[in-house]
């Protein structure tokens, strides 16, 4: 009677989608590693980017041999597609968890990384987190989330310091500003403490215009920017809703003396780079970015190219790093055990990197301590740091009014 009641706890385990905490095998013995981003809906276009350069990392990484304190394990990676959606983040991590992967990388958007992480976390799975600025993230007391980018504070806090840079440089100082926000999580919170802080920096905040980021239409903030006439617009958005603003500031006439991003998912996005030149020339984004500087952010940047005929953007750079540290703390653990593999990323000191940035480290909520956003501007087709001078890549330029 009792081995029927075990087995049938065991299945009713299964079925739930628990696990017993432990990774499985892949094929030949391969180490399983999930990716969870939202590769359709409104985000496919971000989210594939990211899955790409998680699929370059990882054969970079077999090409290379495999795991060497694993025997050479190669890497098998499992891709989960959120839709973008929480409950879809929820339920595909349940589902890598079920797959048996040693980690997850993901999940681009706050709205969906916090509960899968809290998922991930009950599960305990070493998760990753390549982009998703919201603070709670790393504020949770968790210990199997780990951030790569910078905080939503952090961020917000890296554009008040630079706009001493900008009023240096500008031929009238920026005094009064407009925060234009997608309204989730995502952007309220970075508007809220641009807000909250700018009178540090002697800024007026004129107006702040919240926004849907699936809005098929702004033209109601346009209305608004236009009429209120700040020095400068800060705008937070995505990819979709970042496109839509620049194009009715452009037919509206509004010349601001910046149009600044922050943490703007369009601003720092490839496509929006490199196809729409007619709209983001001198547009400037204070957002994380990748070391131009850096001989190997070059053959990645090389090397994703030749391989998807497309460039890296930032997105997609800091989820080829992600996954880089990923499988760095797996080969330090020498294991695929995830309570391993979790003090090995705690212990995570990674010097050669990509990003614009020092050596990449952990404090104890999870969160890297030299994550920094950096001044990024669009010239002629092309994203160039202008700011802070150890990472420039180009001078900066004025914008036209």
């Amino acid at each position: 009677m009792k081995k029927v009641l075990g087995l049938s706890l065991a299945l009713l385990l299964l079925a739930a989608g628990c696990s017993n905490g432990n990774a499985s095998e892949g094929e030949d013995g391969a180490v399983k590693i999930g990716a969870l981003h939202p590769l359709s809906g409104g985000l496919a276009n971000e989210g594939q980017e990211m899955r790409d350069a998680i699929r370059l990392a990882v054969e970079e990484v077999n090409a290379a041999g495999g795991i060497q304190s694993l025997d050479g394990a190669k890497v098998e990676l499992i891709e989960a597609d959120s839709e973008g959606i929480a409950e879809k983040g929820v339920s595909e991590t349940q589902r890598l968890d079920r797959e048996g992967v040693a980690g997850v990388v993901g999940a681009y958007t706050s709205g969906v990384t916090l509960p899968a992480t809290q998922e991930a976390e009950k599960a305990r799975i070493p998760f990753v987190v390549d982009i998703a600025s919201a603070d709670e993230v790393t504020e949770r007391n968790f210990k199997y989330t780990f951030r790569l980018q910078p905080s939503s504070t952090a961020m917000a806090e890296n554009f008040l310091d630079y706009i001493d840079f900008l009023n240096s440089e500008l031929d009238e100082p920026i005094q009064t500003i407009a925060l234009v926000h997608e309204d989730s999580v995502f952007g309220s919170s970075i508007a809220k403490i641009i807000k909250e802080q700018a009178p540090s920096k002697n800024l007026d905040v004129t107006t702040v215009l919240p926004h849907a980021a699936s809005a098929a239409d702004l033209s109601s903030t346009i209305n608004k920017l236009k009429s209120s006439k700040p020095d400068a617009i800060i705008a937070t958005t995505y990819l979709r809703d970042g496109t839509l603003l620049t194009e009715g500031l452009k037919e509206a006439g509004v010349t601001p003396k910046a149009l600044i991003g922050v943490a703007n998912g369009a601003f720092s996005n490839a496509k929006f780079i490199t196809e729409e030149t007619d709209l983001n020339q001198y547009v400037l984004d204070v957002n994380y970015s990748i070391n131009t500087n850096s001989d190997l952010a070059k053959a990645a940047q090389d090397a994703y190219s030749e391989k998807f005929n497309k460039n890296l953007g930032p997105n997609g750079a800091y989820s080829y790093m992600a996954t880089k540290v990923l499988i760095d703390a797996i080969e330090r653990a020498g294991s695929t055990d995830r309570e391993e593999i979790r003090k090995a990323l705690a212990e995570t000191k990674m010097e050669e990197h990509i990003l614009p940035q020092g050596t990449i480290e952990f404090n104890e909520k999870g969160q890297n301590v030299n994550a920094q956003a950096v001044l990024n501007q669009i010239m002629d087709g092309e994203s160039h740091i202008v700011y802070p001078e150890e990472y420039k890549s180009a001078d900066f330029a004025v914008p036209a009014q």
